[in-house]
């Protein structure tokens, strides 16, 4: 992947894109193999892209100018704000909508936000777009409900001129910290979601959904998770931490009895919201509830359990809870290889290593997914 900016050392995001693509891929597995030193991790081929340029459908930008000369970009961890509106990772159609922003948002004076002065306005654009639909979420994350109303008018003006506008929200974030998003999300467009199609099934995004950043990755991930299910007979399948419901709906093409448990509320409403999209073989349920909470009451019993946890990786108690459930499989989706080590530490005892997987949602960069199948020793 060509990158002018990381070849002006601009932006080093990508911090491996000096290399061959094919040497991070081997350096990602390097890394794994010496994390889990002297055991057998049964490690299929690992899944890369295509081609890194245009395979993220997520850019995150910060907002800097002087009144109405507005720039898209980020902040170096010395608080300096750095152009970078040509990402070649952004998918088709998102850099080239910068230009059209900054005109609407200096026609309808929404002023960035200072860092030094604490004063304006906007202070992050996000655009999400579905690789399946082409359709585009719009994020536009700012101080106060100042601008409010003029960002209302603007968003009926951007659906209506272009096709692929589909979602426009506003967040509201008022602290002076280095934190993206707030908790309050004000929606202007009459849709609220967008939808996503990896083969047979179909997945809805809200503006607040986690969901993975690369498409061609994420599909083969969830597919390989489904094709387990398939293949050891899962009757019954708990999903923790299911998010928008990939890994369930992926699942329940084979399981006739899949239960997601995720403490977001958007995203369970939007894992419910794909229900009328797919067809499964049995019954499919999602539940808003903190997982911590929901294993400490939890009775039943499942064939096999499924964790994506974020990168902190889970905790003692909810292993052992997890453990006493006695799944005869156990599949961990892992974006934190040092974590997952961690974690396989204390789960060693008792399960075993099927196979194990990376897949390389992240290219060019030190971060990548890993799949770990488990069996239980007593099964």
């Amino acid at each position: 992947m060509d990158c002018h900016a990381f070849n002006i050392s601009h932006c080093r995001s990508c911090e491996l894109l000096d290399k061959s693509y094919a040497a991070t891929l081997l350096l990602k597995e390097e890394k794994l193999n010496a994390l889990f030193l002297g055991v057998d991790l049964k490690s299929k081929k690992t899944i890369g892209v295509t081609s890194a340029t245009g395979s993220r459908n997520k850019a995150k930008l910060a907002v800097y100018g002087i009144d109405n000369n507005i720039e898209f970009g980020f902040y170096d961890s010395a608080m300096a704000f750095h152009v970078l509106e040509e990402c070649p990772l952004h998918m088709p159609g998102l850099n080239t909508l910068l230009p059209l922003l900054k005109t609407k948002l200096a026609q309808y004076k929404i002023i960035p936000y200072s860092l030094i002065e604490k004063k304006g306005e906007l202070k992050y654009v996000i655009l999400s777009k579905s690789e399946s639909t082409q359709d585009v979420l719009l994020r536009f994350v700012v101080r106060s409900k100042e601008s409010l109303d003029r960002l209302k008018k603007m968003a009926q003006e951007l659906v209506h001129e272009i096709e692929s506008i589909k979602v426009v929200t506003v967040n509201l974030q008022p602290e002076h910290k280095a934190v993206m998003e707030g908790v309050e999300e004000i929606v202007l467009t009459t849709d609220q979601l967008i939808k996503h199609t990896f083969g047979n099934v179909n997945l809805t995004l809200g503006p607040r959904s986690f969901f993975q950043v690369t498409p061609e990755i994420a599909g083969q991930l969830y597919q390989s998770a489904g094709d387990a299910v398939s293949k050891y007979e899962v009757k019954s399948f708990l999903d923790l931490y299911c998010g928008v419901g990939a890994f369930s709906y992926f699942a329940a093409q084979s399981c006739p009895d899949v239960l997601g448990v995720e403490i977001s509320q958007e995203a369970i409403k939007c894992a419910d919201a794909s229900k009328e999209f797919n067809s499964v073989s049995g019954s499919i349920e999602f539940k808003a509830l903190d997982v911590d909470q929901f294993l400490k009451s939890q009775q039943k019993k499942f064939d096999a359990v499924l964790v994506n946890p974020p990168r902190r990786g889970l905790n003692a108690e909810i292993i052992t809870n997890i453990v006493n459930l006695k799944p005869r499989l156990l599949i961990y989706s892992s974006c934190n290889a040092e974590t997952l080590a961690r974690d396989y530490a204390m789960l060693s005892s008792q399960y075993e290593i099927l196979e194990t997987r990376i897949f390389d949602m992240f290219p060019f960069t030190e971060h990548f997914e890993t799949l770990m199948i488990f069996s239980r020793k007593d099964s």
